[in-house]
């Protein structure tokens, strides 16, 4: 009688054992799978600056293309025009912009999510023509007027590089939908200016100090992603 509760103890032990293995291999067998592709879409921060500002014109393509799980390369495209009108200077600028780097992951999502919050680096190169309407100088004496100098003209081939890391998050609201914000800080590397004269303002780049090579800007939009295939 013990050999038989024996040998059915043993059969007992071999199926239980045999089935919580079983339900091991499948669980461990599910696997999640993110999509890869091309994200693109547009910066609605210049079209609203373009409809509220009637010195300012511009429109920006925002781009990225993941590499691995929290690694893209990233970049930005665009154009931008500026005809300021200030009470010491008139001035106009008009070119484009192209920016190019990588954007890193920090953010752990749960199951079936992909956000971002993400630190990013960039270089940026601009071409722009500046044309100087007019300036007021004075002389440093109480006794004397502002003076006002009209002078009209153009300056070509004009270019400014500039190195830039981004703060930002991309949340996706739909399947493939992500609205995205950023913020950015700047610092001019190289520029050509013009003869006794300064670039004021740069497209991609934002407006320019006398104090010091240092640039801020901003930036959100909405992008869709293209679903090239999944990993």
């Amino acid at each position: 009688m013990f050999k038989y509760f024996i040998s059915i103890l043993a059969i007992l032990t071999f199926f239980t054992s045999n089935a919580q293995g079983k339900n091991e291999i499948e669980k461990d067998s599910v696997v999640y799978k993110k999509s890869y592709g091309l994200r693109a879409g547009i910066d609605l921060a210049s079209l609203i600056r373009t409809a509220l500002d009637d010195e300012y014109k511009g429109f920006q393509v925002l781009a990225d293309y993941r590499l691995s799980d929290r690694l893209y390369i990233a970049g930005e495209l665009g154009n931008e025009s500026l005809d300021r009108i200030s009470q010491s200077v008139d001035y106009e600028t008009s070119g484009s912009f192209i920016k190019a780097g990588v954007d890193y992951n920090f953010y752990q999502n749960w199951l079936d999510m992909d956000n971002m919050i993400y630190g990013g680096a960039r270089i940026g190169y601009a071409t722009l023509s500046q044309t100087l309407n007019r300036y007021d100088y004075n002389i440093e004496n109480d006794y004397f007027p502002v003076f006002t100098n009209p002078v009209d003209r153009e300056f070509k081939g004009l270019h400014t590089v500039w190195l830039e890391i981004q703060l930002g998050l991309k949340v996706e609201v739909m399947n493939n939908l992500y609205m995205t914000a950023n913020f950015q800080l700047k610092r001019q590397v190289i520029e050509k200016t013009p003869v006794n004269f300064d670039n004021l303002y740069v497209p991609g780049y934002g407006r320019t100090f006398d104090t010091g090579k240092i640039g801020v800007g901003y930036s959100y939009g909405i992008m869709y992603r293209i679903p090239f295939f999944k990993k």
